[in-house]
């Protein structure tokens, strides 16, 4: 890889509980590619509890910054994805006759009807939407508030590495960048995308820039603990709140009007693939953000083979502006 290539790359971070996924993605004349993936893992989690430890950006960016250099990464532009607990994300309509102090006004406004503390503790990102004609609204907004703190630990955990922050990024965002790259669908269609975690699973859709972001807590079992790997007992949460999601938004009457369901992230196994199929007589796979971007080299990582689904974020956040 030359310096020129260097220079216009990009390693995307996905820091989830204590395992940490980089991505080094690269622009040329082939397109996107990607350089190196790697896995590793590191002290703390990157949560909102980890932050208030005082040597929390030192330990992270020592744990990152030593998976860089085994991996032999040279690029030094980095963005990273945060988990979406740690921002607050809403949508919202918009006046499609808003736009300068006034549209900040509005902003400002909305946020405040969603948060306790002063504004001031926030940074504040926004992206307009278009929204389809049968829209009581001809815009929308989506908003995401991300507390100073939080960034200002990031910079600082980025300041003890060989990389420079360009960007902060959200898992969903990262997710759904992949997915749009990789697949390519209609505005119309009406796509389900399905992160199984081992805490949780988060649902989200697309569909003519419409955004849903839905967590769901697993139960808990006698012991206090649930297992991912009962593969059915996981399918039927799947099943059981996507349908609540279809219909608490008017999104069809049942699963099988989405166009797809797409499963990625760290507990997806063939037995919750082959019990939603078995389900619903849509089509149900996993997610490959390997299908479109090529990766030069021979992952080290059997787990890149075995379950691209689990770096859908890494690969998302890396190719974020390139």
């Amino acid at each position: 890889m030359n310096h020129q290539q260097t220079e216009e790359g990009l390693i995307g971070i996905s820091v989830r509980d204590t395992v940490v996924r980089m991505t080094e993605a690269v622009t040329s004349g082939q397109g996107r590619q990607i350089v190196k993936v790697v896995k590793g893992s590191v002290r703390y989690p990157m949560e909102l509890t980890s932050l208030e430890k005082s040597d929390f950006a030192k330990v992270l960016s020592d744990d990152i910054n030593r998976l860089y250099e085994m991996a032999g990464m040279r690029t030094t532009q980095a963005a990273i994805s945060l988990d979406s607990d740690m921002v607050l994300i809403k949508k919202i309509p918009l006046d499609a006759n808003l736009e300068g102090e006034e549209l900040r006004e509005h902003i400002h406004w909305e946020v405040s009807q969603y948060v306790i503390n002063p504004i001031d503790n926030f940074n504040i990102g926004y992206q307009t939407l278009n929204v389809g004609t049968n829209s009581e609204y001809e815009r929308a907004m989506v908003l995401v508030l991300i507390r100073k703190q939080v960034v200002e630990s990031i910079k600082e955990l980025f300041a003890g590495t060989s990389m420079q922050l360009r960007a902060i990024d959200v898992d969903i965002f990262s997710a759904q960048r992949v997915i749009e790259t990789t697949y390519n669908f209609e505005a119309e269609k009406k796509v389900a995308l399905v992160d199984i975690r081992k805490k949780n699973v988060q649902l989200s859709i697309l569909y003519n820039d419409y955004y849903l972001s839905q967590e769901v807590g697993y139960p808990i079992d006698e012991d206090g603990t649930f297992s991912t790997e009962n593969g059915e007992h996981l399918a039927r949460i799947i099943s059981k709140e996507l349908r609540r999601v279809i219909l608490d938004n008017k999104l069809g009457k049942s699963i099988e009007d989405m166009h797809e369901i797409l499963l990625y992230g760290d507990a997806v196994d063939d037995i919750v693939i082959e019990t939603l199929s078995s389900a619903h007589a849509i089509n149900i796979r996993k997610v490959n953000p390997f299908e479109k971007i090529t990766i030069i080299a021979t992952p080290e990582e059997q787990e890149v083979t075995d379950h691209p689904e689990a770096y859908v974020t890494s690969v998302g956040v890396a190719i974020k502006g390139l």
